[in-house]
């Protein structure tokens, strides 16, 4: 599935909603403001619900979103979508306000309810209660998505204030049904919403007590720890249970003892019955220098997984392009052909480093070339200079299959005219 569905076609129908829902047409700019105000907190409560649902890893959802790396790079996006449409909300609740204050606007003069209204004051009560959570959930929306956009705030900050996330919802959630005296409790508009920010607000509770992921969740301990060289630790783990379904080329989350956060790895191999794994670990933040420093045989791991698409394809020909330790999943896609005994004649794995000290699976990766058919060549940035990612692009007419550092995947992205594929590791 791609997002631009997602991005127009909800957005369309609750709008057609929207307009089936009006019984009388809005004749003034305060009747229009009202109308306005439903339309933008409507779809800003589903962006926020779809951003919800797609934060829980259902398989279901990862199958249509390509992967779980697609997934939550939606979920980011949903949310992004979200806060722009309540930022257009906030500032139609106000603007006209600003504009009374300055005396461009009349405020025009309150009516009282008329006879067999109903409880008017409960539903003035409901209305008070639902702008102030409405309000103060969009503040702390805004605050969370600032905090989600500054790479400078660490992971385990960015992780402890991301658990805000359900509160916010529900907030609006509760905001949405405070208002739904105004927007007609039986209208398509208000079945829409009960039924949808129901469906939101359950899967808010399922994340607000820790259930994402916890049907994934397995128990292990460090077995053997291997230096590869200077940077780069392989570590192997034994599991008290198998790893279900997994497919070469997966990643998995792995929280080691003396850790308080999840972090993903690419599996470099699943053993047969799926209780010994393995991963190599580069040195290149804070948390893999802690787990190349601290780390130790015998150590307890919780593995959540397996995840990810980015799995062996099918197609004869291609290019298998790694740079750094992007080249895990390749090296998984190679032991699954060797043992499987099949042959990938008219592909080519490109494997590129700054030096020999760099490429710590040169052997492996070139035995495993051999048996299995597969071209392997290897750019040493020490030799050859940087890769000309202009003269690849020019020069490439097969699908392109890509793990390494995000800046370089964009360049490709944008240069390449064949179709490609990567691993989306930024969840941020």
């Amino acid at each position: 599935m791609r997002p631009s569905p997602l991005r127009w076609a909800l957005p369309l129908a609750l709008t057609l909603i929207w307009l089936v829902s009006i019984n009388t047409w809005p004749d003034t700019i305060w009747s229009w403001r009202n109308q306005l105000l439903i339309l933008t907190g409507t779809l800003g409560l589903a962006a926020m619900i779809a951003s919800v649902l797609l934060a829980l890893r259902l398989p279901r959802f990862e199958r249509l979103c390509g992967g779980l790396d697609r997934m939550l790079r939606l979920h980011r996006s949903t949310a992004l979508w979200a806060t722009g449409l309540l930022v257009l909300h906030w500032l139609i609740v106000e603007s006209p306000k600003w504009a009374v204050s300055a005396g461009w606007l009349t405020r025009p003069q309150r009516r009282g309810a008329p006879a067999g209204a109903g409880p008017s004051e409960f539903n003035a009560l409901l209305h008070s209660v639902g702008n102030t959570l409405g309000e103060w959930s969009f503040y702390l929306l805004i605050v969370l998505v600032i905090v989600s956009l500054l790479a400078a705030i660490r992971y385990e900050k960015f992780r402890a204030i991301h658990k805000l996330a359900p509160v916010i919802y529900l907030g609006g959630y509760i905001h949405a049904l405070c208002m739904l005296p105004r927007i007609g409790l039986l209208s398509p508009l208000g079945i829409t919403l009960i039924v949808g920010g129901t469906l939101g607000a359950i899967g808010a509770l399922y994340s607000l007590f820790g259930r994402v992921g916890k049907r994934d969740q397995l128990r292990g301990q460090v077995s053997t720890l291997n230096r590869l060289d200077s940077r780069t630790l392989e570590i192997t783990m034994q599991l008290a249970a198998p790893l279900g379904n997994y497919q070469s080329g997966q990643f998995a989350f792995f929280r080691f003892a003396g850790s308080r956060e999840d972090h993903p790895f690419t599996l470099l191999h699943c053993s047969p019955d799926g209780r010994t794994i393995k991963i190599a670990v580069r040195d290149l933040g804070d948390h893999t220098h802690w787990l190349q420093q601290a780390l130790k045989v015998g150590d307890a791991v919780q593995v959540t997984g397996p995840y990810g698409a980015f799995t062996l394809p099918s197609q004869p020909n291609g290019l298998w392009l790694a740079a750094g330790i992007g080249i895990a999943p390749f090296i998984a896609w190679l032991e699954q052909l060797a043992a499987r005994g099949e042959q990938r004649h008219g592909t080519t794995l490109l494997q590129c480093a700054p030096d020999e000290q760099e490429v710590p699976y040169r052997q492996r990766l070139t035995e495993l070339c051999r048996q299995t058919g597969v071209a392997y060549r290897l750019h040493l940035d020490c030799q050859s200079g940087m890769m000309d990612l202009d003269a690849l692009a020019a020069t490439q007419h097969a699908p392109v299959w890509f793990c390494g550092p995000e800046k370089m995947a964009d360049l490709l992205q944008a240069r390449l005219q064949v179709p490609f594929r990567r691993e989306l590791f930024l969840f941020r």
